[in-house]
């Protein structure tokens, strides 16, 4: 007779919000099936803000919990940020998100079944993580992408319109292009320094956001280098809606003559204009910034 394996202590750090309230019918269903599977000791804690998310995933990490993130790719980041302060800490995810682009970049089910299974016996991930540096001197982390530009614009109005649904990821693009003009951007990748014209600056670990938009379709999170994507300003407004079709469609956009992308490992930029800087889907602040990749520091549990 096979033994049934031991499951760790659990922690689910729920985002009460993520997709109007997704995690609310996700989590139960997956606590469920692990307890199916012989688990004993699952906590289940809500979110009040991106700092409380971060906090109780330090203490789960420290007491030897898998830290599970129960929500969208802006809460997997803060829940990150503090599984991270303990070496070695495992991570899980609940896809709960609207967007849950990390999630399909790693190849997680949206199943409760099939997100259980991996909980309790899927194989663990390094992924790298990105350090950033605001302007005026605080950091920040980020999972996905930093990036700024028309689709950091258009990821503002996004959520101001959150109440749209999906829906919000097709309107916000067009009615942001409309009045968008390029930005003049100066840009540091591993001290080789440019000026330009830019739509917009993609700092990619993942490359995958805007509800399924490929935009890097060369990052990958254990790369061990960052992906800057750029798409030169002096291209026509509207091309840019091909690009984005391109980009959901599979990655052709890559070959296109408007678009670079260079590798290394620290990045800085400015712009020349007050526009957001977006990491992970929330806003970060302006420029200037820095990004440095942090190789192969978070371990998540995977297919």
């Amino acid at each position: 007779m096979t033994d049934t394996p031991v499951l760790p202590p659990i922690t689910a750090v729920v985002n009460p919000i993520s997709g109007g309230g997704a995690s609310h019918q996700q989590w139960p269903a997956v606590a469920a099936e692990l307890e199916r599977r012989g688990a004993t000791d699952i906590s289940v804690i809500e979110s009040q803000s991106s700092e409380h998310a971060t906090d109780v995933a330090a203490g789960s990490a420290a007491r030897g919990a898998l830290t599970v993130a129960v929500g969208g790719d802006g809460h997997v980041r803060d829940v990150a940020r503090g599984v991270l302060t303990v070496p070695g800490a495992r991570m899980g995810i609940a896809a709960a998100g609207r967007g849950n682009d990390l999630v399909r970049h790693l190849g997680l089910p949206s199943d409760p079944t099939e997100i259980a299974a991996v909980l309790a016996a899927g194989t663990v991930r390094r992924i790298d993580v990105l350090d950033v540096t605001r302007a005026d001197g605080t950091t920040a982390l980020a999972v996905g992408n930093v990036y700024a530009g028309l689709d950091s614009e258009a990821t503002e109005l996004i959520n101001e319109i959150r109440w749209m649904g999906p829906l919000a990821y097709r309107v916000a693009p067009v009615l942001t292009a409309a009045k968008w003009k390029p930005m003049r951007i100066a840009l540091s990748v591993d001290g080789v320094s440019r000026e330009m014209s830019a739509h917009f600056v993609v700092i990619a670990n993942s490359g995958d956001y805007g509800h399924g938009l490929r935009m890097v379709p060369t990052a990958s999170v254990d790369s061990g280098h960052l992906d800057v994507f750029i798409v030169d300003g002096r291209s026509p407004r509207l091309s840019l809606a091909a690009l984005m079709s391109q980009a959901k469609a599979g990655g052709a956009h890559q070959h296109r003559d408007d678009v670079e992308i260079i590798t290394g490992s620290r990045v800085e930029f400015s712009i020349d204009r007050p526009i957001p800087v977006h990491s992970d889907g929330d806003y970060l602040g302006e420029s200037p910034v820095t990004v440095s990749l942090r190789p192969k520091a978070l371990p998540i549990l995977v297919p």
